[in-house]
């Protein structure tokens, strides 16, 4: 799987994503079986003129070609307006893919994750800040596929308000633990810990346990029925996932950060990534990302411009150039 990372500041956007595409295929029971790595795959495309960039995860094709191809075909008929926003080049684009889709398969191919982002319109005075939006076809069908705002707001009547730093999808989990500060499948985990599951033969969770206790042990008072310590012990694990664990505090951009510094941290967070899927001592299976490394930025009133890419990874190398 692949890892898109996005920074953004209030004068530049950077994109990494790797170029390794994995190729799986599912048996009758649901397992999933590597088949084969394909390397150097175009996942980061400027658009428009370079005035925008894009990069996507999950399935490699719509229906024509790679996702790269039905990007750039999109944007040559229509690119980005004089005047018109990012996140209405996104809806334009946003309709566009779903109707190929939809033609050519059936049906939204799932899962499928786009970013993209930059400077538009040009502001009438200084400079404002690029914005980020989101494509995404969840492998839950239910999930709205409406493109929606990457570190900002938009609200009828009133002006954006904007976030700064980074912004990360794909293979998440190495990324968040330095970023957040933890493992964005622990918050899931500790709630089911909590409060259980929905499942008939599964055991009570540890707030609803306690609530028993207490019926049992406490004053004799008004009975509690076990659908009514079920839901009390919801709404608890709800409030403590909320006020005691994973709400981090969202500390200002520093005034010192760089486009320089944006493109290094980009980099070294695609670097955890890589180290976590691919050198953990407990990983099983193919490495699922790594690669090349595409990276790219714009700024204001400059095209976008893509740096050469990285190969993440270190080979073991002697001074005479040979292994040791």
């Amino acid at each position: 799987m692949t890892i898109d990372i996005a920074f953004k500041t209030p004068d530049a956007l950077v994109f990494a994503t790797d170029g390794l595409a994995t190729v799986m295929e599912v048996d009758g029971r649901g397992q999933e079986r590597f088949l084969s790595n394909m390397a150097n795959v175009e996942k980061l495309v400027p658009l428009s003129h370079d005035r925008l960039l894009a990069m996507f995860n999950g399935v490699g094709s719509i229906g024509g070609g790679t996702v790269a191809t039905s990007l750039r075909a999109f944007d040559d008929r229509a690119p980005l307006r004089e005047g018109e926003s990012v996140g209405d080049y996104a809806r334009r684009l946003h309709v566009e893919l779903e109707a190929q889709a939809l033609r050519k398969l059936g049906a939204l191919p799932r899962p499928f994750h786009l970013i993209i982002g930059g400077f538009a319109p040009p502001p009438k005075e200084g400079v404002e800040p690029p914005t980020l939006w989101s494509i995404q076809w969840s492998v839950d069908p239910n999930i709205p596929t409406t493109p929606t705002p990457i570190l900002h707001t938009e609200e009828d009547g009133s002006d954006i308000k904007h976030a700064f730093g980074v912004h990360y999808a794909g293979v998440t989990e190495a990324v968040a633990r330095f970023v957040e500060g933890f493992d964005p499948a622990l918050p899931e985990k500790l709630a089911v810990l909590l409060a259980g599951t929905d499942a008939e033969d599964a055991p009570p969770g540890l707030l609803e346990q306690l609530a028993q206790e207490a019926r049992r042990t406490g004053t004799p008072s008004l009975p509690l029925s076990n659908a009514d310590a079920q839901a009390l012990s919801r709404r608890y694990a709800r409030r403590v996932l909320r006020a005691a664990f994973f709400s981090p505090a969202q500390e200002p951009l520093s005034e010192h950060f760089s486009l320089q510094a944006a493109v290094d941290y980009c980099v070294f967070l695609a670097q955890c990534a890589y180290a976590r899927e691919n050198l953990s001592p407990t990983r099983r299976g193919a490495p699922r990302v790594g690669s090349t490394l595409q990276v790219a930025y714009v700024v204001p009133n400059r095209p976008a411009h893509v740096l050469a890419s990285i190969k993440l990874g270190v080979r073991l190398q002697g001074i005479d150039g040979g292994l040791p």
